[in-house]
């Protein structure tokens, strides 16, 4: 095992136990423990390139324990504990495990957040846009050039009382 790798097993195991207040290798079979070390073999194997039997060997257990506690027993925890299942989206959705990927992901959340506005304003646009010429080709063709005449001069008003507004601001 490399030092990097022990190290972020130490940082799982430290986040696990401050959660639940107990020692992860403490040997016994009781559940809050043996759910508590499900979760912790469920992160170390998502966030580790450990073998089963080195995250085993973390909290003084065999490769098979690790496995049965990924395997059979996490789904259980995930699916009946809130309070665990918490504790292990948490650490997932903290990113403490790859800070750099903080600045990543708030960076990529920026760039799709401005490319749907753009995307609304141009589908809202669109809309206005279809309603208006929807409703310039119901008038008849005798009236279209009276019905521009007055929208010209509606729009011309509008744009006074818009740049006057403005230079009151």
């Amino acid at each position: 095992m490399d030092l990097n790798r022990i190290l972020q097993t130490q940082e799982i195991r430290n986040y696990v136990e401050t959660c639940l207040d107990l020692d992860l290798s403490f040997r016994t079979r009781k559940r809050n423990t043996v759910y508590a070390r499900a979760v912790y073999f469920k992160l170390c194997k998502e966030y580790t390139k450990l073998s089963l039997a080195d995250i085993g060997a973390s909290v003084n257990v065999d490769h098979a324990t690790v496995l049965h506690g990924i395997k059979n027993v996490f789904p259980v925890v995930i699916e009946y504990d809130g309070y665990l299942r918490d504790v292990y989206q948490d650490y997932k959705f903290s990113n403490k495990h790859e800070p750099e990927n903080i600045f990543e992901n708030y960076s990529r959340l920026l760039r799709e957040n401005i490319e749907l506005r753009t995307e609304i304003k141009n589908v809202k646009e669109g809309i206005m846009d279809r309603r208006f010429i929807d409703l310039y080709n119901d008038i008849p063709k005798s009236k279209k050039e009276d019905v521009y005449t007055k929208l010209d001069a509606i729009v011309k008003v509008a744009k006074v009382f818009h740049e006057k507004d403005t230079v009151q601001s």
